[in-house]
């Protein structure tokens, strides 16, 4: 009896859409791994990503690459290509398959992204700049950006990334990606990690899930990763004690960020700037909470704020409530060790 009952179980949930967890079902007749997260509805809908997968491999083993991305609101998509490499039939079936998934579970169509290993990272350009799914995000693992057709669209609406190991011999090819869609899409970066070959970069794992996020909207008081962030300014002042330039960027916030506008445009768009990276990159990096005694010594009296410190500790800029970023990537480059700006 209890067989039967997980079995309506079951043919109830498939009837609904597909069950919550990992699944491999035949979608247009193509070998799909899923990853549906629990307790989507209508009124709280998930996001969608669509993972194509290297040469010889196959949706269901690469998807477990993405497990967790479930408890966030992800629904994985990893369908299998037919052969074992990417062609353009394969590609076709890809994007029915996300049509037919928007249609039929609860996804916010707004929020959908794209993201390929090796060969499916090398034949992503047609889901990443489809006219229809229009995704949120591109990412390029373990590859690049080859070139082709970018829709007009892309310039305010997609967020490019590419991911590689520096010894992978795809390193070059994900560090082109940057020049060749540069001023196409909304931002577009690249990450490598040391000491890795032709391999999934697990060490960005942590910052790919919050970027898709930003890239989608979303957004949390605090919980920022474009920079790396500590929380002891002595230390940070003691640790540039033997340069000869440099300075700290403070960031201080408050869980009541949630409800001001200024303050995800802080984190999402200002922090993300290229001009603010560059230079804050050069400087040590802390972030406080509101409540420690510190801001307040630093003159913080309302957040979201940065404060802009020498290489002695003392404030050169503060800027509190809406920031620009020109104005705070000329602060940062005030006590940057290097004030030239990026190349490209």
């Amino acid at each position: 009896m209890r067989g039967f009952v997980l079995l309506l179980w079951a043919a109830a949930a498939l009837a609904d859409g597909y069950p919550e967890g990992r699944s491999v079902q035949t979608i247009e007749g193509t070998e799909t791994a899923l990853l549906v997260p629990e307790g989507l509805s209508a009124e709280h809908k998930g996001s969608l990503v669509i993972l194509l997968h290297g040469a010889g491999d196959n949706g269901p083993n690469l998807v477990n690459a993405l497990a967790p991305w479930q408890r966030e609101g992800y629904v994985v998509c990893a369908p299998s290509a037919t052969e074992g490499t990417w062609d353009t039939n394969d590609l076709a079936r890809a994007k029915r398959i996300a049509v037919h998934l928007l249609k039929t579970l609860p996804i916010d169509s707004k929020r959908v992204h794209a993201v390929g290993f090796s060969n499916g990272a090398w034949n992503l350009a047609p889901i990443a700049f489809d006219e229809d799914l229009r995704p949120v995000s591109a990412t390029w693992i373990a590859a690049g950006f080859s070139g082709g057709a970018v829709g007009k669209w892309a310039k305010k609406g997609l967020g490019a990334l590419a991911l590689a190991g520096e010894e992978d011999p795809n390193a070059p090819a994900a560090m082109k990606t940057v020049d060749l869609l540069k001023d196409k899409v909304r931002c577009v970066e690249v990450r490598l990690q040391q000491g890795l070959d032709h391999k999934w970069p697990r060490e960005h794992d942590e910052y790919l899930l919050w970027w898709m996020g930003v890239m989608e909207g979303r957004f949390e008081p605090g919980k920022d990763l474009n920079f790396k962030w500590g929380d002891d300014l002595d230390a940070a002042l003691e640790g540039l004690k033997a340069k000869k330039k440099g300075g700290v960027l403070v960031y201080v916030w408050s869980p009541d960020d949630a409800a001001k506008p200024e303050a995800k445009e802080l984190q999402n768009e200002v922090l993300m700037d290229p001009l603010v990276r560059h230079y804050g990159n050069q400087l040590a990096a802390v972030k406080l909470e509101s409540g420690d005694p510190v801001a307040a010594k630093l003159g913080v009296t309302a957040t979201p704020a940065i404060a802009v410190l020498d290489k002695e500790g003392a404030v050169k800029k503060l800027l509190a409530g809406k920031v620009a970023p020109k104005a705070l990537a000329s602060a940062l480059r005030s006590v940057a060790p290097d004030g030239k700006p990026p190349r490209n």
